[in-house]
C-alpha cells in the first residue's frame, strides 16, 4: 500500500561514508527509524547516492520500529550510548518523499542537543527528480555541512585547549 510520505535518515560521517536508516509505524512515536541500516562508502558516483537513498526509502514500512528498546538504531550502530553521543561524529541529512516531491534538509550538530535541523537550507526537489539532482544537493549538504562540522570541532578543540593552558597558569 502507498504511504503518505517515506522518511529516511542519512548520516554522513568525516570520511563521507553514508548511513542510511529508513522508518517503520511506532505505536509509541507514530513514525521512527526501524532497526535497518544500509551503507554506502565513500567514493561514490551520482548514480550510486541516488541509488542509496531509493534503497533505504524502499525498506520504509518494512518492519516496525522497535518501540521496546530503550537504543535507536543509530546508537545500535555505532555502538555509543545516547543519541547526542551516537550522532556526535556524523551529520544528519534528513529526507521525506511524498508522492509529489522530496524534501532535504541538512542538520548542524548541536554538542549538547544532538543534530538540529536548519530549516532555512530545505531543498525541495519535484518527484520524480531529474537524474543527478538528489545527488547534487546531497554533496551540496556534505560540503557544507560536514566539511565545515569539521572546522567547527577544530575550533572547538583549540577553545578548550586555551582554558586548559589558562586554568594551568592561574594555579
Amino acid at each position: 500500500m502507498e504511504k503518505e510520505f517515506y522518511t529516511i535518515s542519512v548520516y554522513v560521517d568525516d570520511d563521507e561514508n553514508m548511513i542510511g536508516i529508513p522508518c517503520g509505524e511506532s505505536a509509541k512515536y507514530g513514525i521512527a527509524d526501524i532497526d535497518k541500516v544500509v551503507l554506502l562508502k565513500a567514493p561514490y558516483s551520482d548514480t550510486q547516492i541516488e541509488n542509496f537513498v531509493e534503497e533505504v526509502i524502499s525498506y520504509c514500512y518494512t518492519k516496525k520500529h522497535n518501540d521496546d528498546s530503550p537504543l535507536s538504531t543509530i546508537e545500535k550502530y555505532t555502538k555509543k550510548k545516547g543519541f547526542v553521543n551516537a550522532t556526535a561524529d556524523l551529520t544528519l541529512i534528513s529526507i521525506v518523499k511524498t508522492k509529489e516531491s522530496y524534501s532535504l534538509m541538512p542538520t548542524f550538530n548541536d554538542y549538547e542537543k544532538g543534530p538540529l535541523v536548519i530549516d532555512d537550507d530545505e531543498h525541495i526537489l519535484i518527484n520524480p527528480y531529474k537524474k543527478g539532482e538528489l545527488a547534487e544537493v546531497i554533496k551540496g549538504f556534505i560540503q557544507v555541512y560536514v566539511k565545515a562540522n569539521m572546522f567547527y570541532k577544530e575550533i572547538q578543540e583549540l577553545e578548550e585547549e586555551k582554558k586548559a593552558k589558562g586554568s594551568k597558569e592561574n594555579n
